[in-house]
C-alpha cells in the first residue's frame, strides 16, 4: 500500500509539474497575426509594405514591447581574433542592432520576448546563425540580451543577430526584418 502511495504522488506531482510547463508555454509568444499569408494579392503585398517600418523607427509589438532595429550591416565575417565566423562561400552575413523595452507591467519571460527573423521580398524567412551571433555579440561587446532570463517592466535591452544567405540574393530585392509579426525594411 505504502509502495502505491509514493507512486501515486510522484505520478501527481509529474502530472502537475506538466500542466505548468504547459501552462507557461501556451501563455508564451502570442503569434496572432504573424502568419506570412503567402497566398495574398497584389494589394496586400502594397498595403504590407506600407506598413513596414524603417531602420531607426520605434514601434510597440503584442502591447508588450517597443523594439527598433537601430543598426544593419552586411559582412563577411563577424567576431574578434579569438572567435570569428566567416561566410560559408558565396554567402554574406547580415548583422542586426535591436533594442526591446518591456512596456507592460509584467516582466517578459524567455518565450514573450519579441522574436526576429530575416526575409526576403518573397516571403522566405531565415533564421539567425547563433555562431555568428555570439560572435558579433563578443566583437561589438552587446551582451546584455536576455536569453534566459525575464525582461522586467521598464527595462531596455540591446541584442544582436546574425543571418547568412545567398550573396546573390541579398544583392537583389528587398528584404526586412520581421519582430513578431511587424516588418522593418532593411534594403
Amino acid at each position: 500500500m505504502k509502495k502505491f502511495f509514493k507512486i501515486g504522488c510522484l505520478g501527481f506531482i509529474i502530472l502537475i509539474a506538466l500542466i505548468v510547463v504547459i501552462a507557461v508555454v501556451a501563455s508564451g509568444g502570442d503569434d496572432s497575426g504573424s502568419g506570412s499569408g503567402s497566398g495574398s494579392s497584389s494589394n496586400s503585398s502594397k498595403s504590407e509594405e506600407q506598413k513596414a517600418h524603417k531602420v531607426g523607427d520605434t514601434f510597440t509589438v503584442d502591447d508588450k514591447a517597443e523594439v527598433s532595429v537601430t543598426k544593419v550591416e552586411e559582412r563577411e565575417q563577424v567576431g574578434n581574433q579569438y572567435a570569428n565566423k566567416k561566410a560559408s562561400e558565396g554567402g554574406t552575413l547580415v548583422a542586426i542592432q535591436w533594442t526591446v523595452k518591456n512596456i507592460s507591467d509584467k516582466p517578459l519571460g524567455a518565450f514573450s520576448t519579441p522574436t526576429i527573423n530575416l526575409i526576403d521580398e518573397k516571403g522566405t524567412k531565415y533564421d539567425a546563425d547563433i555562431d555568428a551571433t555570439s560572435n558579433y555579440a563578443v566583437e561589438t561587446n552587446i551582451d546584455d540580451s536576455k536569453i534566459a532570463s525575464d525582461l522586467n517592466p521598464g527595462i531596455k535591452v540591446t541584442d544582436v543577430d546574425v543571418f547568412e544567405v545567398s550573396k546573390d540574393s541579398y544583392a537583389k530585392g528587398k528584404w526586412y526584418i520581421e519582430i513578431n509579426g511587424s516588418k522593418v525594411q532593411i534594403k
